[in-house]
C-alpha cells in the first residue's frame, strides 16, 4: 500500500470512481493513498463540469440549510421575477413540483433541526480534510484563507440576517458584524449602498476551481492513477464484483464503484434501487478579466442570491438558483442580471470582456448530500447532492466514503446523509 498503516486493511481492491468532479478527485486521491488501484471514468474530463465554474469557496462556515424558516414567505416574489435569486422555467414547473413539496416539508422545525445538525456536522471537519489531502497531494498553493464579508444594502435584511449569525456562532463559528463604513475600510471598491453585513474570518478561497481540479488529477495520474475518458450508462451488482456498462458499449468489472457524478447521478442511483429527489439547480456566472476593481474577501450578498469571488483569472459574479433540469438550454439574461446588480454596489467594475457560464448543482431539498452505500449492493456507495457545497465538503465526503469502505464507522453518523432517507 501506498499510505496508512501496514496491513490495514485485507486486500487491495479496484475501484472505479464515476465522475471526475470536485467530489471524484477528492474520493479517487484518498481511496489511493490507502493503497486500492483506483479508476476515474468521466465524459468530459477532470473538473469540466459544474466543478469549473462554482464560486472557488471553501464555504465551511455556513450552517443554513436552503429551506431553512420562512423561506415560504420569500419564494412567491422571487418566482414573480424571471431574473431574481430562485427561478423555475415555466416548461419545467410540473416536474419540479414532487421535489417542491419535499423542499416545503424540510422547512417544517424537526426536519429542519435534522438538517442544520448534518449540515454543521459535515461543515464542521470540511476544512481540516481538505487540509489533509492538500498537504498528500501537493497541491495547497490554490488556496487563501482570506475570509468573506456578507453585506446587505438594507437595515432590515442586516436585522434579518443577525439570526443567522447567532446560529453561525452558536456551532463556534467566528462573525463579526459590521456597519457599513467598516465593510468598506476593508473593501473600498464597494459603494455606499452597502449600509452593514459581517465579516466571517474562516472562510477559504481557491485560486481558481478548475486549476484546482487540474492539479488534483495531475497527483492521481502521477501516484499511478487513470482517467478514462467514457460515459458510464448502467450500473448492476453481479455477486461479488460491480459491472459498469459503457455508451460505447464496453463492461467493466469492479470491486467497487462510487457514484460521484453529481445532477446526473440519479439515474445511476436509481438502477441500484433508490429513487432520490435530486433536482439540477442551475447556477450562472460571469468571469471578468478586467475588472477594474479588486478584492481582498469573498463577498456574499444574500439578499441578491449571488456572491463575488477574486479569482487569479478575473472576478467572478454569480450564483442564485434556477430550476430546469439537465437539458434546457441556458438563460442568459440571467448571468446579465447579477452583472448589473453587482456593478450597484461595485461602481468601477468593468463588465466588458466577460465569459458566461452555466452549471447544474447537484440539489437535494433537505440541503444534505447523499453519502452512503446502494440499497442494493454495498459495493456501490454513493457521493452526489452537495449543492452549493460541493467544494467545501468534497475532501470529507471522500473520508466518509473511504470510511464505508473499510466497513469503518465514520466520525459522522452517515446515516444522515443515507440514499434511504426519503
Amino acid at each position: 500500500m501506498s499510505s496508512g498503516p501496514a496491513g490495514a486493511y485485507r486486500f487491495m481492491r479496484r475501484i472505479h470512481v464515476v465522475g471526475a468532479g470536485v467530489i471524484g478527485l477528492a474520493c479517487a486521491l484518498r481511496l489511493q493513498q490507502e493503497g486500492h488501484h483506483v479508476v476515474l471514468i468521466d465524459r468530459h474530463g477532470p473538473g469540466e463540469m459544474t466543478s469549473r465554474g462554482n464560486a472557488a469557496s471553501i464555504a465551511w462556515t455556513d450552517v443554513a440549510p436552503m429551506a431553512s424558516r420562512g423561506i415560504w414567505r420569500k419564494v412567491p416574489g422571487w418566482l414573480l421575477d424571471p431574473l431574481g435569486p430562485l427561478a423555475v422555467r415555466p416548461s419545467y414547473a410540473l416536474k419540479l413540483l414532487p421535489w417542491m413539496l419535499r423542499f416545503s416539508r424540510a422547512s417544517l422545525p424537526d426536519r429542519l433541526k435534522r438538517s442544520v445538525m448534518g449540515k454543521a456536522a459535515i461543515n464542521k471537519r470540511a476544512l481540516p480534510a481538505w487540509e489533509r489531502l492538500w498537504q498528500a497531494s501537493g497541491t495547497g498553493h490554490h488556496v487563501f484563507l482570506k475570509g468573506c464579508l456578507e453585506v446587505y444594502d438594507s437595515h432590515n435584511h442586516v436585522t434579518h440576517a443577525r439570526k443567522g449569525w447567532k446560529e453561525q456562532r452558536h456551532h463556534g463559528i467566528e462573525v463579526e458584524e459590521s456597519n457599513g463604513d467598516q465593510i468598506r475600510e476593508l473593501e473600498p471598491d464597494l459603494s455606499a449602498s452597502v449600509v452593514g453585513g459581517a465579516l466571517v474570518p474562516g472562510w477559504v478561497t481557491v485560486d481558481e476551481p478548475h486549476a484546482l481540479c487540474v492539479s488534483l488529477a495531475t497527483a492521481f495520474e502521477q501516484d499511478g492513477g487513470k482517467i478514462l475518458k467514457a460515459s458510464v450508462s448502467r450500473l448492476r451488482s453481479e455477486g461479488e464484483r460491480v459491472v459498469l456498462h459503457l455508451e460505447n458499449g464496453e463492461q467493466i468489472l469492479s470491486d467497487h464503484a462510487i457514484v460521484a457524478c453529481g445532477a446526473w447521478s440519479k439515474t445511476l442511483a436509481a438502477q441500484m434501487g433508490d429513487h432520490v429527489p435530486l433536482e439540477s439547480e442551475r447556477g450562472y456566472n460571469t468571469t471578468f478579466s478586467d475588472p477594474n476593481v479588486s478584492l481582498e474577501h469573498a463577498v456574499m450578498l444574500p439578499g441578491l442570491g449571488f456572491a463575488v469571488s477574486q479569482l487569479s483569472t478575473g472576478l467572478r459574479i454569480g450564483g442564485a438558483v434556477e430550476f430546469g433540469g439537465l437539458m434546457l438550454g441556458a438563460n442568459w439574461k440571467r448571468a446579465d442580471a447579477m452583472a448589473s446588480q453587482a456593478a450597484r454596489l461595485l461602481p468601477k467594475l468593468n463588465q466588458e470582456n466577460g465569459i458566461r457560464w452555466m452549471g447544474h448543482r447537484p440539489s437535494m431539498p433537505d440541503t444534505l448530500p447523499v453519502i452512503g452505500h446502494s440499497r442494493h449492493s454495498d459495493r456501490v456507495t454513493y457521493a452526489f447532492g452537495h449543492g452549493h457545497h460541493g467544494l467545501t465538503q468534497a475532501a470529507i465526503t471522500a473520508e466518509l466514503v473511504r470510511d464505508l469502505i473499510h466497513d469503518k464507522r465514520p466520525e459522522i453518523d452517515c446515516t444522515l446523509y443515507s440514499a434511504q432517507r426519503f
